[in-house]
């Protein structure tokens, strides 16, 4: 399967492409003027030019061949736009105009109607009542939001505007997608589809889902269980209350059903379920790190209070403080001051350096007993001291033992220690602000070895 033609197009035309900035076809086509891997071409019905590019009155006038089609038209022109473009030979639509499946029968009735006329021509709908399309990776914004950080996780959104707000969220955040889908209304193209898809691509290392209800359960299961022998999925999903059900059937005219049956269905295939959208992005973003062995963790940090909090995290998330070997608290004494705690969690107490961070994250990854670390840092208290310096004394140690343990980051500083959390993401450790965020993490990578085989559950 491919679906290339929605994030690889060679040309794209943005039919309701406009001059207009308070319209939505003004903020797609500006988006779109900075792709890199294609032609992109407006269409609009009055005027001859649009933000400085000639436009073309219909889709069937441009004279190249065109792979996507935006479709940003009020929703009674939809049904004629859909077939030109299927005499154009358009592979796919990201079909943005709401008004269908989510306000009743005959927008359903609709929907089907557009799908059979797509189908006609061989060709894939995504959408209706979606936000759009964005892939980072060659900077395709088919959106009217904000670009996307780049990144390496897949996120895709059954609602828009939520997945919008997300991404606003992760560019404040620093934490980057490498696509970002609005589903929207599922018409055809379906959470399955692009799941399976984005299992085999390179760029994409973890899958993440925001899911208020799913048409055909049964086949998103049958793809969830190949795709997370690849990759992890992670699932946000919504509507687990009665009144969360109502409200996601109303929204996206999906059914939301029992989420008894969803989560249960979720375990069977794999899929690693997140409780927030914090969990879902703090989970996603794990996987530039190896998978654990087991599920015994060990804390390092420069303050007692955070270790501890983390300790409970890490205890809810059903994974195990680790038993240091009496050689590795020996080790930590040999140049911790007296007064730091040395069994797990370690305190190195506030006066800690950037060569205590490497000596003990050393000792660390090389006790038989760890399985992964979690390495925090709070706000140095002592004159000179940075998290930059810690963050180095980790990279240091990983690099030197290099024994294939994850290693995660807990910097709560703030922006003291926005330079810090650069230091370790560029060496591939993915650094957070909260204690239940690092817990969340270390949690999805047991759970995808877990789906892998690389440790067993009784571990």
């Amino acid at each position: 399967m491919t679906f290339d033609y929605f994030f690889k197009p060679k040309a794209i035309a943005v039919i309701g492409a406009s001059n207009d900035p308070l319209k939505l076809g003004y903020e797609v086509f500006k988006n779109l003027k900075d792709y890199k891997d294609g032609k992109v071409y407006p269409v609009n019905v009055k005027d001859e030019v649009v933000q400085g590019v000639k436009a073309y009155k219909n889709v069937k006038d441009i004279p190249d061949e065109v792979d996507l089609a935006v479709v940003v038209v009020p929703k009674r022109f939809v049904k004629g736009t859909v077939e030109d473009c299927g005499e154009k030979g358009v592979k796919g639509i990201i079909l943005i105009t709401a008004g269908f499946g989510e306000v009743g029968e005959e927008g359903k009735r609709e929907e089907r109607e557009l799908v059979e006329i797509a189908h006609k021509y061989g060709m894939r709908i995504v959408g209706p009542n979606c936000v759009g399309i964005m892939n980072t990776h060659n900077a395709m914004n088919a959106t009217f939001v904000t670009n996307a950080k780049k990144g390496d996780i897949a996120f895709i959104s059954q609602s828009g505007a939520l997945g919008a707000g997300i991404i606003y969220k992760t560019v404040k955040e620093g934490i980057g997608f490498s696509k970002f889908v609005s589903i929207g209304n599922m018409a055809d193209v379906d959470f399955a589809e692009f799941m399976e898809y984005l299992a085999d691509t390179e760029e994409d290392k973890a899958i993440a889902l925001y899911i208020e209800g799913l048409k055909n359960g049964r086949a998103f299961m049958e793809i969830a269980k190949r795709a997370t022998r690849k990759k992890p999925v992670i699932v946000l999903k919504a509507g687990k209350s009665e009144s969360g059900a109502r409200a996601a059937s109303s929204h996206t005219g999906s059914l939301a059903g029992s989420y008894k049956i969803y989560e249960a269905a979720f375990k069977q295939s794999g899929i690693i379920v997140a409780d927030t959208i914090d969990d879902m992005l703090s989970m996603a973003r794990a996987f530039t790190q190896p998978l654990p062995k087991g599920t015994r963790v060990a804390i390092m940090t420069n303050a007692g209070g955070p270790g501890v909090l983390t300790a409970d995290e890490i205890d809810k998330r059903g994974l195990k403080l680790a038993n240091l070997e009496e050689e590795t608290i020996e080790g930590l004494r040999s140049f911790l001051p007296p007064m730091a705690a040395v069994k797990n969690p370690v305190d190195m107490i506030a006066s800690a350096r950037g060569e205590d961070y490497y000596k003990t994250a050393k000792l660390l990854l090389e006790d038989p007993n760890v399985d992964m670390l979690i390495s925090i840092c709070v706000v140095p208290t002592f004159a000179g001291m940075t998290p930059t310096e810690h963050a180095e004394g980790v990279v240091r140690a990983v690099k030197e033992v290099n024994n294939g343990k994850p290693v995660l980051g807990l910097f709560m500083a703030g922006y003291v220690s926005e330079p810090a959390k650069e230091v370790l993401e560029k060496a591939g450790i993915p650094s957070y602000e909260r204690p239940e965020d690092a817990a969340a993490a270390a949690y999805a990578l047991v759970e995808f070895a877990k789906a892998k085989g690389v440790l067993k559950e009784e571990e």
